[in-house]
């Protein structure tokens, strides 16, 4: 996998170094990597490579507009592709560190593409206190979701189901749809704690960003803002949350600022990040 990330990078790299359109030719002939590989395999590597950084927030796309005199692919991508421009050395282990906190979320197989989709669903019911149905074992259940958690490798869902709190397993859930309507119940679900959890408190910090940022990207994990000040288009907010992961990836996402976390919930973080 650390070719993958080596690939990804120097890809980062090539394009960075280039203000012009980039050929097929010209990459596969200036990464070593693809230049013994049959066009076949450089095709399925390089897509395989696309998808990837498609992931981490770069998209390479071909452009062939007719009124351009050279087609080729372009790139586009977060602020992260300009930090990148502006470093001379870039630090490979730095980047592969990154993305092993983000492959929690990222991976290239239709099964998490299928999970991811239904972790999105699943927190926007949670926030927005909407009903969703799905299937599970055959069984077809509609269900209030209060909480979404992993725990050993696994994600799941807690809910109420008909005033009872159930448990179940995300990878089992197929054809999960969310319900139209929202505030339909008035059940406190930040404080649900799953069976495992039961010694568990949830992590409190507070972080500084930009009021758009935390709009776009707040649904990225499941937290309760305590308190909250807006000054010249910045937030400031405190918040809990039991989603370490979720947390991990709105900080990346929206670089946060975390201006007040105790000694003992930093450890919590760093601990988690470091698994």
């Amino acid at each position: 996998m650390k070719n993958v990330f080596k690939r990804g990078l120097k890809l980062l790299t090539l394009f960075s170094s280039s203000n012009k359109n980039i050929t097929t030719d010209f990459i596969k002939d200036n990464i070593s990597d693809y230049r013994e590989l049959g066009d076949s395999a450089f095709k399925r590597s390089f897509e395989r490579d696309k998808s990837l950084l498609k992931e981490m927030g770069y998209l390479i796309e071909f452009d062939n507009d007719k009124w351009k005199l050279a087609d080729g692919y372009t790139i586009s991508g977060t602020r992260i592709i300009e930090e990148i421009k502006k470093n001379k050395n870039i630090d490979t282990n730095r980047f592969i560190n990154i993305y092993q906190i983000l492959k929690r979320y990222l991976n290239l197989n239709y099964e998490f593409e299928k999970q991811s989709i239904n972790i999105s669903k699943i927190v926007q019911a949670i926030n927005e206190k909407r009903r969703i149905s799905y299937k599970y074992k055959g069984s077809v259940r509609k269900v209030y979701p209060l909480g979404l958690k992993q725990y050993d490798g696994q994600w799941y869902i807690g809910v109420n189901e008909q005033s009872i709190f159930k448990t179940f397993k995300l990878s089992n859930i197929d054809d999960l749809k969310i319900g139209s309507i929202p505030n339909l119940h008035n059940i406190d679900n930040v404080e649900i704690n799953f069976s495992w959890e039961e010694s568990m408190t949830p992590l409190l910090l507070t972080i500084e960003l930009f009021e758009d940022r935390y709009f776009i990207f707040k649904n990225k994990f499941t937290h309760k803002v305590k308190n909250k000040n807006l000054f010249e288009g910045k937030l400031t907010i405190e918040l809990k949350t039991y989603d370490l992961q979720g947390l991990i990836q709105f900080l990346l996402l929206t670089e946060s600022e975390i201006i007040k976390i105790s000694q003992a919930e930093k450890n919590k973080l760093l601990e988690f990040i470091n698994e």
